[in-house]
């Protein structure tokens, strides 16, 4: 499956199941930075000042549940650039 870049305003995610059937629950970091058009140093910095989504980390695997990708893309979600972020 290939990584595909999306729009988090369009509400459009990529197919969660992979060719042989199974659903997918999580991303790694590269493919987080890619859905969100980020580097993967940003999303570094951002575990290391507890910013962004909840990750898990085993060994120096780092994955992002999906589940906790979308909760996190709802609370940052805004109608306004005058509404803050980080509350």
């Amino acid at each position: 499956m290939q990584n595909q870049a999306i729009s988090v305003q369009s509400g459009r995610y990529p197919d969660r199941s992979h060719s042989h059937g199974a659903t997918r629950i999580a991303l790694d970091e590269n493919e987080l930075a890619t859905r969100w058009g980020l580097s993967v140093k940003t999303l570094r910095r951002w575990r290391q000042t507890q910013l962004g989504p909840i990750f898990c980390k085993m060994g120096s695997r780092v994955t992002y549940l999906i589940s906790e990708i979308e909760a996190y893309e709802r609370r940052v979600s805004r109608h306004s650039t005058f509404t803050s972020v980080y509350q």
